[in-house]
């Protein structure tokens, strides 16, 4: 039996959909599945979390990815069905027309420049600019096929780049550059007439005039045909087709084009105009050509369908524009053209952003979708009447292939910016896994840190048992040893001498950071917590009364510490561990709304005594197997914290490491704290959940504050990664806030039996302190950001 459960996380958009299963209640089980960007976690104890939805673009509620894409597909409708009623199919003969008429009105402009045309008609303009700018390539028409293929065999008459190449070509080396009837490659000679005419320059200011001005003229001149066939003879090849005449040329191209004489005569019968020839009402061919004319003509069919396209694009991005412009002004409330300036533009304007690319690619591809299924339905129409053929060339006709051309174009966009943000994404993640090792390296301590802890913590405490009382010396002895076998079993221990070296030796290599966590442990350091001395009362005659015995706690001398550390260190400061021990306190204080407080370590870790006074050896095997990861995949229990421990620890003692002794001592230092800030954020789930007051969340924030606050921290570590330890345990805090939620519902369930409902309240009432611990100790790390205390 399962029931629906949607959350709604504090510090997020993400909405959470969770199935309570009450078959699971006694372990806690729920699984939820978050619509988020970020990758599968497992957030303990029951939280599952599972990335449904790849593309989270916006923080608001209100910004719905989905919608964006059914109105980008809207867009693509609209201006497809406008592309097939107003655009139409593609027309060579409307293509023709409309070049001619063009090219027609552009000849008789150019003759009209000159203060010495007369004429009006285009018959007037060819002939007078014929005239006027004679061209060396006209002496050899017959060498390049006669009146009708001398235009296309000749480079020097293509309307183009190549075409403006070989005039210069021919100027300065005085030959004519084409093809013969086979498509071979030809340079014909010019005659000795023509350079005594002035039709090759003789300076090389004259050759550059006339293989450019004069040519530009001269084509014009052909463009509209000859005087004698205005408006209608072959005219000249456009750029199209001239590159392709030129490419064909080239034996690599006529090798692997040409088929006998294939190539060489589809190109020929696009110039005549055979290949597209029609058959009149009388029967009879007309030839409609291929030439300047018919590209201009085409150029401007295409920017027709350009029109639908254009429409496409613009609406798709307007739509996106009107729509987050008034999700912008509903969320930040704007009443007022002053609150305008609160907007986020970057939002709003439908430019450089991924979502906008998606949106493009999706219209296009609806846009073509529609153009091709009306071609498609158009076709099929005309060929239930004209067969196969016309119903081929009726599609083909249909296609817009500006939509198509554009539709390529966007969907390569798009891959990249895939491709960009999977690339982003894992140098993001391996920055993100870079900087988690750097908080978890930084907040916590190696073996040769805990060496020097450890070192000093022993000689303090045989320091202490010399200055006791030979009524408290044996218990002394005796929590001592329990202690000393908590620690690694390979553990350097070392004398006062020894340890002031190692100090500066490891300042020299890492700096001063990790002694802000040695402080935090020596301040919490409260050894023989949980031990007491029997004594006797003594009677008014001296003697002593066994049947009276009472019991008293085991002192320690905190101030065997401070003169250690000052000693070993070499730090100014004169009482650095009572200073640290202050500020816990005060900070605990901070966090929990109390003026003073007891060091938190102390009074929330009594069952510490076989150990040391700090959390981190009872939170160790919490804490161990998300440090371990995936060293201990698939085990549970008992066999997994041993083996996180061990793995923690380096390896078991057999394999030289130091074994699960060793894993707890390395947590120990601040690592508790790891469970809150370090990174993962997942091993506090069941710390907090087990503490009914939250002396565990008290305890790590006030951790994690003192040691962001410590000068020794401050001199190696910037701002920003102070920032991600207060992002980490904003991201905790969402955790906790979910799994607050699912234990509301539990503590009100009535299907569960009474005693699980009052598991239930009694973890949330724990959780809810915590909670508020975590908030004010992330607004305390916003302050110490905020400060100028922290290097940038």
């Amino acid at each position: 039996m399962t029931r629906e459960l949607e959350l709604s996380p504090r510090h997020g958009s993400d909405l959470v959909s969770a199935e309570y299963s009450l078959e699971l209640a006694k372990d806690k089980g729920i699984e939820a599945g978050i619509s988020t960007a970020k990758a599968t976690e497992d957030f303990g104890d029951g939280i599952h979390v599972e990335s449904i939805e790849e593309d989270a673009a916006s923080d608001h509620v209100q910004d719905d990815a989905q919608l964006d894409y059914k109105i980008a597909a809207a867009c693509g409708v609209v201006a497809g069905l406008c592309d097939s009623i107003f655009v139409g199919k593609f027309s060579l003969d409307g293509a023709n027309k409309w070049g001619l008429k063009k090219v027609n009105e552009f000849v008789v402009w150019v003759a009209g420049q000159h203060s010495g045309f007369r004429g009006e008609s285009l018959r007037d303009a060819i002939h007078f600019l014929e005239e006027k700018y004679p061209f060396v390539g006209d002496k050899y028409t017959a060498e390049f096929g006669g009146g009708l293929q001398h235009h296309l065999r000749d480079f020097s008459h293509h309307f183009s780049l190549g075409g403006l190449v070989f005039s210069i070509l021919t100027q300065v080396t005085g030959k004519v550059y084409g093809t013969d009837q086979y498509g071979d490659f030809i340079a014909v000679p010019v005659e000795e007439q023509w350079f005594e005419e002035g039709l090759i320059g003789d300076s090389l200011g004259e050759k550059l005039f006339l293989g450019t001005a004069q040519w530009f003229l001269h084509m014009a001149s052909d463009m509209a045909g000859s005087s004698s066939n205005s408006g209608q003879g072959t005219g000249i090849p456009g750029p199209l087709l001239s590159i392709i005449k030129e490419l064909s040329a080239l034996p690599v191209f006529k090798n692997a084009m040409d088929s006998g004489m294939g190539t060489r005569k589809f190109i020929s019968k696009m110039f005549n105009g055979t290949l597209f020839a029609q058959v009149d009402g009388e029967g009879r061919k007309v030839p409609r050509r291929f030439n300047l004319r018919t590209e201009i003509g085409v150029v401007h069919e295409l920017g027709n369908q350009t029109l639908p396209v254009l429409l496409n694009e613009c609406l798709t991005r307007c739509c996106y524009f009107l729509r987050h412009l008034y999700l912008e002004m509903k969320n930040n409330e704007v009443r007022s053209l002053t609150d305008l300036t609160q907007l986020d533009m970057g939002r709003i304007l439908p430019f450089n952003n991924s979502r906008v690319v998606r949106m493009v690619s999706i219209a296009s591809a609806t846009f073509t979708a529609v153009d091709l299924a009306d071609a498609a339905i158009r076709a099929a129409l005309v060929g239930f009447k004209g067969g196969k053929v016309l119903a081929g060339k009726e599609f083909l006709l249909r296609v817009n292939y500006v939509g198509v051309t554009r539709l390529v174009f966007v969907i390569g966009v798009d891959v990249k910016v895939v491709r960009e943000r999977r690339a982003n994404h894992g140098m993001r993640r391996q920055d993100d896994d870079l900087t988690d090792r750097i908080t978890m390296e930084m907040l916590s301590l190696k073996p040769e840190h805990l060496s020097v802890l450890f070192s000093i913590e022993r000689l303090a405490l045989y320091e202490d048992i010399d200055r006791s009382k030979a009524t408290d010396r044996g218990k002394k002895e005796e929590w001592l040893g329990r202690w000393s076998e908590n620690l690694p079993a390979d553990c350097d221990f070392l004398n006062r001498g020894q340890v002031k070296q190692r100090i500066e030796e490891l300042v020299a290599r890492d700096g001063t950071t990790w002694k802000a966590l040695v402080l935090i442990e020596l301040a919490r350091f409260v050894p023989y917590a949980s031990y007491r001395a029997e004594t006797e009362s003594g009677n008014s005659d001296g003697t002593s009364d066994s049947s009276d015995k009472r019991t008293r706690r085991l002192k320690f001398d905190s101030r065997i510490l401070e003169e250690l550390w000052s000693d070993v260190s070499g730090d100014l400061d004169k009482s650095p561990v009572q200073q640290t021990a202050k500020a816990l306190n005060k900070n605990a204080g901070l966090l929990d709304g109390s003026r003073t407080r007891k060091i938190v370590g102390v009074a929330g870790t009594a069952a510490v005594a076989v150990a040391t006074g700090g959390a981190a050896f009872t939170l160790a095997p919490v804490i161990a197997p998300v440090i371990a990861g995936s060293a201990v995949a698939g085990l549970s229990g008992a066999a997994l914290t041993s083996a996180s421990l061990a793995a923690v620890g380096g390896g078991a003692l057999a394999a030289g490491g130091f074994g699960m002794a060793g894993g707890t001592a390395l947590i120990a230092g601040g690592g508790a704290v790891l469970g809150l800030a370090g990174g993962s954020g997942v091993t506090a789930v069941a710390s907090l959940l087990t503490d009914p007051k939250g002396v565990f969340a008290l305890d790590e924030c006030s951790k994690l504050l003192t040691f962001c606050q410590s000068d020794f921290a401050r001199a190696d570590m910037k701002r920003e990664t102070v920032d991600r330890m207060r992002q980490d345990l904003l991201d905790q805090i969402e955790r906790m806030e979910i799994q607050q939620d699912v234990l509301s519902m539990r503590s009100e369930d009535k299907d569960l039996d009474k005693a699980d409902r009052k598991e239930a309240r009694k973890e949330l009432s724990g959780l809810k302190k915590s909670l508020g611990y975590m908030r004010n100790c992330e607004k305390e790390l916003l302050k110490l950001i905020n400060q100028n205390i922290i290097q940038r």
